[in-house]
């Protein structure tokens, strides 16, 4: 272990109200059995009881405050937790991708915040301090960005302004904008959420369709009409809509991105302020996102995938929610090299991309249509809904482009999740071929960049090009990584 790593500092001693009142809400939820329990012992057996409870779960969680312990050596952070099995956790200041702060509205009551340390593994939470003041969270992010130990500075020194200038901002209009794209549909869980809460009371199993549709034909019967029917579609219609609005408002009004040096940093939240810093050199590809309506309006989102395994998408940093052109080249522009190229710069995938298409857009459906026809006559007037998908599936060839453009690879798809992927050649990691049944049949094969930190899914992949196209283009991406690798070797030797 290295010299100076001694856990020694606490949190805030605010941690211990805090805790309680986050968890006092779930309490909530028991009212209803206490209330039943109240008829059968008395109101004064049950208070005592909340009073031995409560004192209880005071002294535990002062005993977990007492037993947390955190401390900053000269290239680690070093955590200690636990109160009957004690655990040490030791983080080097290399492994570290980013330092988060995040203000709830508690604790910006209390003048606190919670850092939240990042490293490249998927370890949820591997490094967490759930309150301290922002002079302790300020100095925890300068000294791991310095990558040593720093004497400790005073908790009541006042937080220093940011010098940083700013690249991208948005009003509450823009978020509110913003908010109209984000249809959601989070309002059904929340309906189902207080349904578990009272289904006691209720005179049905709300886990029972059956149950469900009974009720339905009982209370409801002979009253639906197509106005009604209308009625409440165009209610849940305007339900999601309010609920992505106010999602998107409570994410991010207030949306601040700067720039302070070699980092961005990016403010926002309405109830839960969040900030977090993306060092330039830190993000392995730019992605562009579009829809058919934002892009008719000229608006974009544009993320920035870093090495952080984090919370933001798995690594996706969002550095505009809502852009315009303009916006959206300027932080391009600023993260160095980065721009949307012209289509004329990138070529459309193979022709026979066009088969793949068809079946895999219109097959499923029709088959599904020919079924249900079978057995209802009126199935054959779902056949009036295969036309909208016959046109994606020819358009899908249109809006899937690639190109390799200096030391940048671009690549280009989908019709109605239009994304655009910015990927340096520095920053490929592996390039994979492969080829299903079907694309062998047609001579074609899929091209996948792999990047540090990439997700799973939602990757840069060029599909259905030629096969020899598809290797060309992977060894002449292998043969510009080589190239700048020994250009950086040979400037080292030097």
């Amino acid at each position: 272990m290295k010299q100076g790593a001694v856990a020694d500092r606490h949190v805030h001693p605010a941690t211990v109200p805090l805790r309680l009142l986050k968890e006092a809400p779930s309490t909530l939820l028991g009212l209803p059995a206490a209330f039943a329990y109240v008829s059968d012992v008395g109101w004064a057996t049950v208070l005592s009881f909340a009073g031995l409870v409560a004192i209880v779960t005071i002294l535990v969680n002062w005993m977990v405050w007492r037993r947390f312990r955190y401390g900053l050596g000269a290239g680690e952070v070093v955590i200690e937790s636990g109160l009957l099995q004690r655990t040490r956790r030791s983080i080097p200041f290399e492994r570290i991708q980013d330092v988060d702060i995040e203000r709830g509205p508690l604790q910006r009551l209390f003048g606190l915040a919670k850092v939240r340390i990042e490293t490249g593994g998927g370890v949820k939470d591997e490094g967490l301090l759930d309150s301290v003041t922002m002079a302790e969270a300020d100095r925890l992010r300068a000294v791991i960005r310095a990558g040593k130990g720093e004497a400790p500075c005073d908790e009541d020194e006042q937080r220093p302004q940011p010098t940083g200038r700013l690249v991208f901002a948005m009003d509450a209009g823009r978020v509110f904008v913003s908010g109209l794209f984000n249809f959601s549909l989070l309002w059904i869980a929340g309906l189902f959420a207080l349904l578990q809460a009272v289904e006691d009371w209720l005179p049905f199993d709300i886990y029972d369709p059956g149950r469900w549709v009974g009720l339905v034909d009982q209370r409801f019967a002979g009253r639906f009409s197509t106005g009604a029917i209308l009625a409440v579609l165009l209610m849940a219609l305007l339900l999601g809509v309010v609920t992505g609005v106010a999602r998107t408002l409570s994410r991010d009004y207030g949306f601040r991105l700067t720039l302070e040096g070699e980092r961005f940093r990016r403010e926002r939240g309405l109830f839960t302020r969040t900030e977090a810093v993306i060092p330039r050199r830190r993000v392995q590809l730019a992605r562009l996102q579009t829809g058919p309506l934002r892009h008719f309006l000229g608006w974009f989102q544009l993320y920035f995938q870093t090495l952080s395994a984090g919370r933001d998408g798995g690594g996706h940093q969002a550095v505009a929610p809502l852009a315009n052109e303009g916006e959206v080249a300027r932080i391009l522009e600023e993260q160095g090299g980065y721009y949307v190229p012209p289509s004329s710069e990138l070529t459309r995938v193979s022709s026979r991309h066009l088969v793949r298409a068809m079946l895999r857009t219109v097959a499923p459906p029709l088959a599904a249509i020919l079924v249900l026809a079978m057995l209802f006559p009126l199935g054959w007037a779902l056949l009036a809904a295969l036309p909208p998908l016959v046109i994606v599936a020819l358009l899908e060839r249109r809006f899937h482009r690639y190109g390799l453009v200096g030391d940048l690879l671009f690549v280009r798809r989908s019709v109605w999740r239009q994304q655009l992927w910015i990927v340096p050649v520095a920053k490929v990691q592996s390039l994979r071929l492969s080829r299903s049944w079907l694309q062998r049949r047609l001579g074609l094969a899929t091209l996948a960049v792999d990047t540090a930190g990439a997700p799973a899914i939602n990757a840069p992949r060029i599909v259905d090009v030629s096969e020899g196209r598809a290797r060309d283009l992977a060894d002449e991406i292998a043969a510009r990584l080589r190239s700048q690798d020994s250009g950086r070797k040979s400037g080292t030797d030097k």
